[in-house]
């Protein structure tokens, strides 16, 4: 099954990010998986960057997270 990367936000307020994946199953439906997590850097990066680091990290934990199923 391949998810597509749908959304992906950061507040620098609340330093949190907001990352959606879609995929079709084989029934027709569609799986929607949101992930909000915490994002700190002591380096300075653009909003692309910090972008590029919320999906990477949202990635790293639904790869966990199927390994502990």
């Amino acid at each position: 099954m391949m998810f597509r990367l749908v959304n992906a936000e950061y507040d620098s307020h609340t330093k949190r990010g907001y990352v959606e994946f879609r995929a079709n199953d084989g029934n027709g439906d569609e799986i929607v998986i949101a992930t909000i997590l915490s994002f700190r850097s002591k380096s300075k990066l653009s909003k692309q960057e910090i972008k590029q680091e919320i999906v990477r990290k949202a990635r790293h934990a639904l790869k966990r997270a199927a390994a502990a199923t």
